[in-house]
């Protein structure tokens, strides 16, 4: 399946679809020059979520920890796990990555693979995420499984269920065994800056067409002005200011893409107060006007519809 763009809730959960609603499992190409902003904004999702870079570098971001991953390498992202992904200067970052569900591989609640295997994993905080290099042999198995497994779904022959349960399932035991380290070390003291980003940043989703200034999304968290930007700093990297900027563009691409309303019309309903700033701040962001955004998407959309037609013929 080819992605355009990653759509989030307000909440910030991406939307993920389902090719079979009765698997619980997605794979995915992505090309992120694309992308609204050209990377991949913050967000969760309770799936969790293995990726491999095919073209280029990107970070991978998490609240704790960033990591780069090159051409060749892979990253596991945990569940729940608010991430984000930023491109490296060089060629366009082509990834592959595959989400899904882990009661694909456990099965029944409370079956010996959810306690045992399963949920170490995912209610391990420290373990917010993983790269997967191809220097070590259980991570370069790890892999080469996701490969197999990724290339079975998209060509969706007869019982490739059964052959990505198969491949994810030894993929899991690989990364019990690499995450064993992190498992039995000592626990970190909780990041109280995490919950108060997440309260602060569901504020901005939910009043971004308003005028809202670092007061009002300090008090979303019940902090100072100073504490709000020390955890927007120390947590993402970047200034509320910043972040509520992005925010606005992101969903004016969205609507760009997928609406026909004249850009005027977007530019207010997405918190901006005239047009020639917010093609000013597009322009910085995107990298081209909304209106050429408008048409690259199109063609963009044409295209992967031809794609998907010739795939599917």
């Amino acid at each position: 399946m080819i992605v355009t763009s990653v759509k989030l809730k307000e909440t910030m959960e991406e939307e993920v679809f389902r090719p079979v609603e009765a698997f619980p499992h997605t794979a995915c190409y992505g090309n992120m020059s694309i992308y609204p902003g050209g990377y991949v904004p913050w967000h969760w999702h309770p799936d969790v979520e293995f990726a491999w870079v095919l073209q280029g570098a990107m970070h991978v971001n998490t609240n704790n920890h960033s990591f780069l991953v090159r051409a060749g390498q892979g990253a596991f992202i945990n569940s729940n796990m608010l991430h984000n992904m930023e491109p490296v200067p060089g060629p366009d970052v082509i990834y592959l990555c595959q989400l899904f569900d882990v009661q694909l591989l456990y099965g029944s609640h409370k079956s010996i693979f959810e306690q045992k295997y399963i949920t170490p994993i995912i209610e391990c905080k420290e373990l917010e995420a993983m790269q997967l290099d191809l220097s070590e042999p259980n991570q370069r198995q790890i892999l080469s499984l996701l490969q197999h497994s990724y290339d079975a779904a998209d060509r969706s022959d007869y019982g490739y269920e059964f052959v990505v349960r198969s491949d994810l399932s030894s993929v899991w035991c690989l990364l019990c065994q690499e995450a064993a380290p992190v498992l039995h070390a000592k626990k970190i003291m909780a990041n109280p800056g995490e919950e108060r980003v997440k309260k602060m940043l569901l504020y901005i989703h939910s009043h971004y067409r308003e005028k809202i200034g670092l007061e009002e999304m300090a008090g979303a968290a019940s902090i100072s002005v100073r504490e709000c930007l020390r955890c927007f700093r120390q947590n993402l990297n970047t200034t509320p200011f910043t972040y509520l900027l992005e925010y606005r563009i992101r969903k004016a691409a969205d609507e760009l893409r997928d609406t026909n309303k004249p850009v005027t019309d977007i530019a207010y309903a997405c918190g901006f107060s005239g047009t020639s700033y917010f093609s000013k701040i597009f322009r910085k962001i995107m990298k081209c006007t909304p209106s050429a955004y408008r048409r690259s998407q199109q063609e963009q959309s044409k295209e992967t519809a031809g794609r998907e037609k010739e795939v599917y013929r």
